[in-house]
């Protein structure tokens, strides 16, 4: 700002805090507006006010959010700048246009991204809800471990290859391993079923690490198996919402694979092709 522009600003604010002493001086402070004027009066010259503080209301206190915040700060600097520009030399209108646009284009980006995460946190609240619901159901999901008992484990695997032979291998914390072989005779579209007692085949209970293997070398085959859903725990940090289903563990729920279990045509102990499968 020039000599010129900045002695016509100096001139300005000096008329101004002039005004509001002599209106301070000749009014007493008696209304809701006029304590105002005796602050402003008091912070312009320094001077210490006679008036009780017990007689000037205090001023309330509005709350904003931080986009208003942002928009007040923008909006109080762009006029000094309209106000401080060298008279000689202007700044060109298209900058303001320019500053205003880019503005908008902010506060709306704001604004989306705090309804973004609205809708996050009521599609979470939903699918809390939804998951809930499914304590008792019989579902399918995919897994690497187990939790055998005494019942029997139902499930199928998923081929990418053709193969003559595949194996169910369970593994357990002390090395031991067993092994179930499966009927790929009844694959359909890639998937063998599979429904028999651990017993039969000497698979104490326990927890077991379950993997398959195929004559044809394929390697991580899924594994799904079914089981019901017994409880569902949320944590407490907000991660994802975890299943504790019989025959399985707790797994999260993002390893569901069905919702219902397929029905058993053999049972014979050994391999159930799948009529409901996804």
């Amino acid at each position: 700002m020039n000599g010129l522009a900045m002695r016509a600003y100096l001139q300005h604010q000096g008329s101004k805090v002039s005004t509001q002493q002599a209106v301070s001086a000749a009014a007493p402070v008696s209304s809701d507006d006029e304590p105002q004027y005796q602050v402003g009066a008091d912070a312009a010259t320094g001077s210490t006010s006679g008036t009780d503080s017990s007689d000037v209301s205090p001023t309330p206190t509005t709350t904003t959010d931080t986009n208003s915040d942002a928009t007040d700060m923008f909006l109080t600097m762009f006029v000094a700048e309209i106000q401080n520009q060298d008279p000689t030399d202007p700044t060109d209108p298209t900058e303001y246009i320019s500053q205003l646009g880019t503005m908008a284009l902010v506060t709306m980006g704001e604004a989306e991204c705090v309804e973004m995460n609205t809708n996050a946190i009521l599609m979470s609240n939903l699918q809390v809800m939804a998951l809930g619901k499914m304590v008792g159901e019989d579902i399918m999901v995919q897994t690497t471990s187990m939790s055998v008992g005494e019942g029997n484990i139902q499930g199928r695997i998923t081929l990418s290859d053709s193969c003559s032979t595949a194996t169910l291998h369970f593994s357990d914390a002390a090395g031991d391993d067993y092994t179930v072989p499966l009927d790929v005779s009844s694959e359909s579209n890639g998937q063998v079923s599979f429904d028999f007692n651990p017993a039969d085949y000497g698979i104490p209970p326990g927890d077991y690490e379950v993997s398959v293997v195929t004559d044809s070398g394929e390697e991580e085959v899924p594994i799904e198996v079914s089981g019901q859903v017994e409880d569902v725990r949320i944590p407490l940090d907000g991660s994802t919402p975890l299943l504790e289903v019989t025959g399985v563990g707790e797994v999260p729920f993002t390893a569901i694979s069905q919702f219902g279990i397929p029905d058993s045509s053999s049972a014979d102990g050994g391999d159930t092709p799948a009529e409901d499968v996804i």
